[in-house]
């Protein structure tokens, strides 16, 4: 109880900044008119979910490589300078502690061991994203590539602090992957909410997807051409399977499109204390599984089913609460 108080006291006496999300939704060429509707369905898909999920319709910025005949006055393609252009915007409106979220949807294909993004105009590869990207700092950021031969965009974007997730594991899976459109669709299936809290997270979605993609080609008696990768750790390896308390996934775990609660969009202090006991919880969970190499099996497992039981408790109260 004394901690709870010293926490809200500590909430309390803070400055209140009601964490924003920035979307910047990228659509690229379709090289034929199916995938140019495809794409283009998918980016319109992705901005109304981002829209009910409550990010500000000025945070949600669409490029595309051709206007949509009811596309606003002030569209802009999704050209590489444009994109660089575009991220200099966002930080230049971003507070310190916001979110940006940059979705790349369309096709891809390597260059040597890189790959690229295919655009009107010049191709953006993964190293010129990465330069791009610098401009946000050390903001939270969330990469999603959902193109074909994105693996290779992993290891470059790969930092501490940031989400990145690609449709494919390497530049020679090149067939258009159907990862793109279960990934943009799992934000309003109910079923890729596991956890019921009615919100999808990113490994959720993650998940969602790629159980979708491995059902269509055993459906259709296919090998896989396909495996999607999550990186959230910084050490430049996706994982194939990731998971809230594994390499990856803890990160990707705790995001949502919708924006994080705050005492300024009317949540409780006991809330906010609750919601940050809950991440101290998780990362010290992260923290452990990280030294299980270096301890006794017995204590390891011990101080591990501890705090999984505390975080099942606290998150049972959370979600009474409608966390």
């Amino acid at each position: 109880m004394k901690a709870a108080l010293i926490l809200s006291l500590l909430l309390l006496a803070t400055p209140v900044h009601a964490v924003q999300n920035h979307l910047l939704i990228v659509s690229g060429i379709g090289g034929i008119e199916s995938y140019n509707q495809q794409f283009s369905h998918a980016a319109s898909s992705l901005k109304q979910s981002a829209l009910a999920a409550g990010i500000a319709r000025e945070n949600i910025i669409l490029l595309s490589a051709r206007p949509a005949a009811d596309e606003d006055p002030g569209h802009r393609l999704s050209e590489k300078a444009t994109i660089t252009q575009v991220l200099r915007e966002i930080d230049a409106r971003a507070a310190a502690e916001d979110r940006v979220f940059v979705v790349l949807i369309g096709h891809g294909n390597a260059r040597g061991d890189s790959a690229v993004f295919n655009l009107p105009g010049p191709d953006i590869s993964a190293d010129d994203l990465a330069a791009a990207l610098d401009v946000l700092g050390e903001r939270t950021t969330i990469i999603i590539n959902t193109a074909s031969a994105s693996g290779p965009f992993i290891k470059p974007l790969s930092r501490p602090n940031r989400v990145v997730i690609t449709a494919t594991s390497s530049g020679r899976e090149y067939h258009a992957p159907l990862f793109g459109d279960y990934f943009v669709a799992a934000f309003g299936a109910p079923g890729a909410d596991r956890d019921k809290d009615e919100r999808i997270s990113l490994l959720e979605a993650f998940d969602y997807a790629r159980h979708e993609v491995e059902q269509n080609f055993t459906s259709e008696k296919r090998l896989p051409t396909e495996h999607a990768l999550l990186d959230d750790n910084g050490d430049g390896d996706g994982s194939l399977d990731p998971g809230e308390f594994n390499a990856d996934g803890a990160l990707a775990q705790r995001i949502y499109l919708q924006p994080p609660w705050s005492l300024e969009s009317g949540v409780s202090v006991d809330f906010m204390a609750m919601l940050q006991r809950k991440q101290t919880i998780e990362q010290s969970i992260g923290e452990l599984k990280q030294q299980r190499d270096h301890m006794a099996r017995g204590q390891y497992y011990a101080e591990l089913e501890t705090l999984l039981l505390d975080l099942a408790l606290l998150s049972r109260k959370i979600r009474a609460q409608g966390g």
